[in-house]
């Protein structure tokens, strides 16, 4: 019974996923939503860059509604990538992006990646605010810092 047991246990283990992410793909691609979004203005092209989940659960007036609602002043014209946060045993990635417009007001993003290394990444989420608190300690800096292109 105890070797049916290992070998239970060994099974399950070895058909456990690892899950590899590439925190420069997934800013890569985080910088890009937001030029199209901030830079750009096309809200149609950024809602093609969301992920199929959440293409899923937001329709596309609602996403230009909740991205205007949340830049009641104006959209950043210089952004960067300055953290980032994989989440454990999950197919996501935070991306924490820094923006500056020509006023100098700051703007906070955490934007939340779908995807891994092998499979590319898409915009799942977006949140603007400032003080994300930290869900693991897996947090790290960028360094240096991404830009957007």
């Amino acid at each position: 019974m105890c070797c049916l047991v290992l070998a239970l246990v060994a099974t399950l283990l070895a058909c456990a996923e690892t899950i590899q992410h590439d925190e420069n793909l997934a800013a890569k691609r985080a910088l890009e939503f937001a030029r199209v979004i901030f830079r750009e203005k096309n809200l149609d092209k950024g809602y093609a860059l969301l992920s199929d989940n959440a293409k899923r659960h937001i329709p596309l007036d609602k996403f230009k509604q909740t991205i205007t609602a949340m830049h009641p002043r104006g959209y950043p014209d210089r952004v960067t990538a300055v953290e980032y946060e994989p989440m454990a045993g999950e197919k996501a990635i935070y991306i924490f992006l820094s923006g500056r417009d020509a006023d100098d007001i700051s703007f906070n993003y955490r934007v939340t990646m779908e995807g891994t290394a092998a499979t590319d990444y898409r915009v799942l989420k977006i949140d603007q605010g400032g003080g994300f608190p930290t869900l693991s300690n897996q947090k790290r800096p960028f360094k240096p810092a991404i830009s957007m292109p």
